[in-house]
Parts: structure tokens; sequence; C-alpha cells
């Protein structure tokens, strides 16, 4: 009688389990559609419209499409076009410059704080939104 107790309690069990974790599926699914839903970083840097380099305030980026921008470095004399992609935690830059530079750099985009972090080896770069 003992064994056949036993095996009534594991179905409950597994069965009390599942519940549980379907709750709690539930709730993460309710609460992933009601958060606001996240920028996409490409479309942020675009929306953002122009960043400037914190410590050369006269480099200038300007994010004008998805995959198209312009960039001065002598604060709008001179501007020269390039193309841009975001790629496996890189963004790639080619500009048409005297000659075409093609850079690649690791970055991180803190959207709150508006700021954009290149980093190429030991060399780190922060560009801010250019505030009108």
């Amino acid at each position: 009688m003992s064994g056949e107790k036993k095996s009534k309690k594991w179905p409950i069990a597994v069965f009390v389990i599942g519940l549980v974790v379907l709750a709690a599926g539930l709730t993460m699914l309710i609460v992933k559609l009601v958060s606001a839903p996240a920028v996409a970083d490409a479309e942020f840097l675009v929306s953002s419209g122009e960043w400037t380099r914190e410590d050369e305030p006269t480099v200038v980026w300007n994010f004008t499409e998805v995959g198209k921008g312009s960039l001065t470095t002598d604060g709008g004399a001179t501007n020269y076009d390039f193309i841009w992609a975001i790629e496996n935690g890189q963004i790639k830059i080619e500009t048409a410059w005297l000659y075409n530079l093609n850079d690649k750099f690791g970055y991180t985009l803190d959207q709150s704080a508006k700021t954009l972090t290149l980093k190429n080896g030991e060399t780190e770069i922060i560009f801010k939104v250019l505030e009108s």
C-alpha cells in the first residue's frame, strides 16, 4: 500500500512544478509585453542626430540614416561621407576621406546618458549627443 502512495505523489509533484513554471513564464511574458520597447542601437544613433567627440568638440559625426552618415573634424567647414554598419558588437565605418578609411571599433551605447564609447585596442573615444 505504501508503494501506491509514493507513486501517486510523483505525478502530483510534477503537475505542481509544471504549474509554477507556467505561472512564471506567463508573468515574464506579460512583463515583456507591457514594458517599453527598446530602441535598436542603429535607430538610436540616427534619431539622436549629431554626435560630438567629448575631448574634441569640432569632431562631429552625423548618422543621417541607417548605414549612412557624414563627419567633420573642423566644426563643419569640411564634411566627409561615411557608410557604417553594426555587426557582432562592433561598429564598422568606411569614410571617403582623401582616401578610403576602413575602421572597426568595439562600442558601447548608453541610451539614457546619450553617450557612444568607441574602443580600438587601448584607445577609447567618447561621443555625446550634440544638444542644440
